[in-house]
């Protein structure tokens, strides 16, 4: 029997919000580079095996990159002595996310495509 999703995570946990910020665009590179492939060999089962790993990392990575943007804004203050400007967080998009929800409409799967879209509204992910 395989891990799930949530125990995968549980194993990340103790991870440095360096670490899982570095694991999230090294994912995203990743994507990027087999789905370009996509028409040859395994490259879009690669890509979409990469998606769902990126996706069932999403939570955690949401939360490393808003305790790094404080970190910063933090580190700002220590050195300037003033809040920096306009130091509020703007969730990013996810790149998992958008490429997946592309694979999905192109096979016509719309009850997997409805899930991680309302997983991505939940964790607060841009569009």
């Amino acid at each position: 029997m395989g891990v799930t999703e949530e125990e995968w995570l549980d194993g990340l946990r103790h991870l440095s919000h360096d670490k899982i910020v570095q694991a999230h665009f090294g994912l995203q590179e990743k994507i990027k580079k087999h789905y370009k492939l996509r028409a040859q060999g395994n490259n879009l089962k690669k890509a979409i095996s990469l998606c769902e790993e990126q996706i069932a990392l999403a939570p955690l990575a949401m939360e490393a990159l808003r305790a790094t943007h404080k970190a910063d804004c933090d580190e700002y203050r220590a050195v300037v002595g003033r809040d920096i400007p306009n130091n509020e967080f703007y969730p990013p998009s996810h790149h998992g996310y958008r490429q997946y929800a592309v694979i999905l409409k192109r096979a016509k799967n719309f009850e997997k495509l409805a899930e991680i879209e309302a997983k991505k509204k939940s964790e607060g992910w841009a569009d």
